[in-house]
């Protein structure tokens, strides 16, 4: 089996040129296994990139450790497998270790990424970078008001 697949530049992005894919793009991409929302999130943002393309990203924390998170995207398939990717490097890293995660580590993550989508990649990680900054809102607002009833 070839280890990698042709792609077309699509939706919007590009001039139709194939590009080969990674089998790990095509992994994160047809097999995302962080699809979805977790309904108790500690955080939570909504992001839309330049192209439209949106991202929903979902996380739970525990002790600044994120434990769980998810990615609801809606977009194309490069925006699918960036979400995931970003996902994967999350999870189970601390809040701190995640302000240094970049669009160039979720690419290299997906074994490298087509310039022209390289904006995907900004995308899940800015809306991650918002999910967390959600997350210490709801944190300083309880500390503000006290705890709940």
């Amino acid at each position: 089996m070839d280890k990698n697949l042709h792609a077309t530049r699509q939706h919007g992005h590009g001039d139709h040129e194939p590009h080969v894919l990674s089998h790990r793009f095509t992994n994160h991409a047809n097999c995302p296994r962080y699809l979805g929302t977790l309904p108790d999130a500690d955080g939570r943002a909504t992001g839309v990139g330049v192209c439209g393309d949106a991202i929903e990203v979902s996380l739970s924390v525990d002790g600044q450790r994120i434990t769980d998170i998810r990615h609801a995207p809606r977009g194309c398939t490069y925006t699918v497998a960036c979400g995931n990717a970003m996902c994967h490097l999350a999870c189970g890293r601390t809040l701190e270790e995640l302000l240094w995660l970049t669009p160039e580590d979720v690419a290299a993550e997906l074994d490298g990424l087509p310039e022209d989508h390289m904006h995907c990649a900004a995308l899940a990680i800015n809306t991650l970078g918002e999910a967390i900054d959600d997350y210490y809102q709801k944190i300083w607002g309880r500390q503000k008001t006290g705890p709940n009833p």
